[in-house]
């Protein structure tokens, strides 16, 4: 794991894109076509977003002061691998934290939203993971995780995040402050975000897309936690793996052989999912039980 650094300045200029929008057109044909135009009318953006008829928000610059932690450098489940195909629920991303925190790997657990945006945007707060302008080689969609050696943040070390698939992490007080450009800001069903709840972090490869795209500065969530409905099929947001410092990564941890333990539990659930790429399957695996309850 990657250690990083909880201070820092984070958040997106809100001139970065240049808009296309496409909500109330009856019909939107390749709107994405229209980006050059739209870049030449705002010469001072650094990317074209098509937004659709929702538009998540995009958070501002704002100072972050966290404890130091520790970051799973490639998106889970890691360098190499295939991205799962069923992705994650609201409903999963909480099993996830559920099962995390029984401490059978390490500290790890989900990060929270300020700590995704400190290791994606590192202390230059980059828009983008891998710099200040959007580049349309970079961060292929095609591929598996690590595909692009170039998708990365050359100082926090990470590579992927919030530039290709968009990630499940949770809400911090420090994030809920600043979600919106006027709080108290309400989530999905105008619920008042909480904190701990799992939320959606970052944007993806897709050019057209409620979320802004290819940075770690835009969110959404998808409600309270529930088991209704939670068998259907997932999205293709990830997990993003966080741990507290400890010894091995920087800290002090407890008896002589726990940490090496949780090493080799986690390589284990690790490997569920590379060889099923099925987020359900690995969930399963570690918490011996089906995810969703039986009707």
């Amino acid at each position: 794991m990657l250690r990083v650094s909880g201070t820092g300045t984070v958040g997106m200029a809100s001139s970065a894109y240049a808009v296309v929008s496409t909500a109330g057109r009856a019909v939107v044909d390749a709107p994405e076509s229209e980006c050059p135009a739209a870049r030449a009318a705002q010469p001072e953006t650094v990317a074209c977003w098509v937004q659709t008829d929702e538009v998540d928000p995009v958070l501002g610059l704002r100072s972050v002061h966290t404890e130091d932690f520790c970051i799973e450098p490639f998106p889970f489940p890691g360098e190499g691998s295939a991205w799962t195909m069923d992705g994650m629920t609201a409903w999963d991303a909480d099993a996830l934290g559920r099962l995390l925190s029984t401490g059978r790997y390490g500290t790890r657990r989900l990060c929270t939203m300020s700590e995704f945006q400190l290791a994606v945007a590192g202390h230059e707060n980059r828009p983008f993971i891998y710099g200040a302008v959007q580049d349309p080689e970079r961060c292929p969609v095609d591929g598996g995780i690590g595909a692009d050696p170039a998708c990365r943040n050359a100082e926090t070390g990470v590579h992927d995040y919030g530039a290709v698939r968009s990630h499940w992490v949770s809400a911090d007080p420090a994030f809920i402050a600043a979600a919106c450009d006027e709080p108290p800001c309400r989530g999905a069903g105008r619920r008042p975000l909480i904190e701990g709840h799992p939320i959606v972090a970052g944007g993806t490869a897709r050019v057209q897309t409620r979320q802004a795209p290819f940075t770690p500065h835009t969110w959404h969530d998808h409600g309270v936690p529930n088991p209704v409905g939670c068998d259907d099929m997932g999205h293709d947001d990830q997990a993003v793996i966080c741990a507290d410092l400890v010894d091995g990564y920087g800290g002090w941890w407890g008896p002589r052989g726990t940490l090496a333990d949780g090493e080799r539990a986690w390589a284990s659930l690790v490997e569920v999912a590379r060889e099923t790429r099925s987020m359900t399957q690995t969930l399963e695996s570690g918490l011996g039980e089906p995810v969703c309850p039986a009707p």
